[in-house]
């Protein structure tokens, strides 16, 4: 028996046995879809091995130290810019000092500073 209550009054359906044998089916394969993700996100999975990495947040750059990136690339300033995805206005503040770049950027730089050729993928 399905009860179906709407504002204050209530509406009775009745079902046949094979549909209520699916509707329960129905009911805790949803449960379940919606209770597994939730266990694997609090690492009760058994048959999962989990490790965990903490990165240092990035590098703090000076205007001198980025424009030695950039030249180790070598790339203009627009050119930089793009890469970065960021505008050469952009570049050409943190380069002098007048802004500083936000942590994905400074570990962009990071990489581009360990290895050059990454820049070459993003150009």
């Amino acid at each position: 028996m399905i009860r179906l209550i709407f504002a204050n009054s209530s509406v009775e359906k009745s079902c046949s046995t094979s549909q209520e044998k699916a509707n329960n089916v129905t009911k805790s394969t949803l449960k379940r879809s919606i209770e597994e993700p939730n266990q694997l996100l609090d690492g009760n999975d058994p048959g999962v091995e989990r490790h965990e990495r903490h990165l240092p947040t990035p590098p703090e750059f000076t205007g001198e130290e980025i424009k030695k990136i950039r030249q180790q690339i070598p790339a203009t300033q627009l050119v930089f810019a793009q890469i970065m995805a960021a505008s050469p206005r952009t570049v050409q503040a943190w380069e002098t000092n007048r802004s500083k770049p936000n942590g994905p950027a400074r570990r962009l730089m990071q990489l581009i500073e360990l290895d050059p050729s990454v820049a070459r993928l993003l150009m």
